[in-house]
Order: C-alpha cells, then structure tokens, then sequence
C-alpha cells in the first residue's frame, strides 16, 4: 500500500506540473521581412513600432519580435524621427530586438499578455500569408490577450481564424487605414495600385464593424472595442494611443 501510495503522489505530482500554466507578462509584436515595395525601401514603419515599444518598455513588460523568417527586420521612415524616437532607437533594448526577431516555431503564444501591430506594407504580403503567425494571434487572443495594431498593420488580421472557424474580426469594432487615403495620399503604394487588396473592402467582407475615418468631421481614426480587447488606429501617429489602450485593457482600468 505504501509503494501505491508513494507513486500516486509522484503521477499527480507529474499531472499538476505539466498543467502549470506559464505566466504571461510579454507583448509580441508582428512585424514583416517584406524590405521593398517596388524598389522603394519598406519594411515596418519606424515609428509604428518605436513608440509602442517604449510605451511599453517603461512599463517594464518583456517584448519579443516576431516576423515570419525571424532575424533582423527591416525598418524605414519617411524622414519624420523625431528626438525621442532618435532616443528609442540608439538603446541597445531597440537595437537587440529588431535586429534578432524570432521565427514564429520560437514563440509560445501562452507567455504573452497582448500582440501589437505596427504598420508597414510588407504585411499584406508576408505576416497575413503566414499560417504560424496567423495561428499565434488567434491562440493568443482566445487565451484573453489583446491585440492592438496600427495603419497597416491591421492587414495582418483580415485571415486570422478563431477555433470556432469565424474570423477574429468579426462583429468587432474596429478601423483601419482608409482607402481613401490610399487611393489619393499614398504614393509608396502607387495610389493603392501595387496592394494584393483593399483593407476595407477586405476587413467588411470577414464581419467587421468598420468605422471608416471621416475626413471632415476627423473621427474614426482610434477605436477602443473593450469588450472584445481590439485597439485599432488608421494612421501612423495613433502608436502611443494603440499602446496605452492596450495597456489599459491588460490591467483592466
């Protein structure tokens, strides 16, 4: 009886460290290898992915860099770095990450609290394709994460699909970047021409409940959907916003 005893203890002792859950104290941000769009230098846009990481590094959270062949990412700006995101880039924190993003076999989607989005063209092509980190996002959002992305970014999430094979996007508040702008601002993409798609088009096909900016009123552009933990912002500047919602809705404010 003592030896049943004994090795009852040791099976339930084995039962209860393999269900240990991990701790989740990590943001993962997305970002593409895509480094040219019609000879153009691209990649992620730089202050999409600067301020975000250190509205989130003052806050002492651990960030990890995924992309979909890992390695060091490709980064351009449009000549708008101002001193703080001189500041950001020049720490060796900023310097490590980006230049050693993990491949999606690295991640395990249960250490982490939330997923950013940083915009940038490439992800129309690369991170919306890839099976590993479609799957990453959705494992991550059904476990209670949040996901927060700006601009572009969001192209990331037009496939992603929940286990119930409905698309996270779907009956979710939420903008995006406007066609309208691309269609008349955005010569990079040659006016939208160059792009595998139209986001809106695409994002209101899966479900979503587009709020699409309003050029005359100035609205739609951030959008907080608590209840479903998505931040979205169109442009560029809302980095900051898209964080410290997230941020909000991680510590439940």
């Amino acid at each position: 009886m003592k030896k049943i005893s004994i090795l009852t203890a040791i099976i339930a002792c084995l039962m209860f460290s393999c269900k240990k859950s991990v701790k989740k104290e990590k943001i993962l941000f997305i970002t593409t290898n895509v480094d040219t769009l019609k000879g153009a230098p691209n990649g992620t846009y730089l202050i999409e992915l600067a301020i975000p990481f250190q509205t989130f590094t003052e806050q002492q959270l651990d960030i990890d860099i995924v992309s979909p062949q890992g390695g060091a990412i490709p980064i351009y700006h449009s000549g708008d770095t101002t001193s703080l995101i001189k500041e950001i880039i020049k720490t060796d924190h900023f310097i490590n990450k980006t230049a050693h993003s993990l491949k999606p076999s690295s991640i395990n989607p249960d250490e982490y609290l939330a997923v950013m989005i940083p915009g940038g063209y490439g992800q129309f092509w690369d991170t919306h394709t890839n099976p590993e980190i479609q799957a990453i996002i959705a494992q991550i959002y059904e476990s209670g994460g949040v996901i927060g992305s700006v601009g572009h970014g969001t192209a990331t999430l037009i496939d992603v699909t929940l286990s119930n094979g409905e698309y996270l996007v779907k009956d979710k508040t939420m903008t995006s970047f406007p066609s309208w702008n691309e269609k008349n601002i955005m010569v990079q993409s040659d006016y939208g021409k160059l792009l595998p798609y139209d986001m809106e088009v695409q994002l209101k096909k899966r479900g979503a409940h587009l709020k699409v900016y309003n050029h005359d009123k100035k609205i739609n552009y951030e959008i907080v959907d608590a209840q479903n933990r998505l931040v979205t912002a169109s442009f560029a500047n809302s980095g900051k916003f898209v964080a410290q919602e997230v941020l909000k809705l991680i510590t439940k404010e």
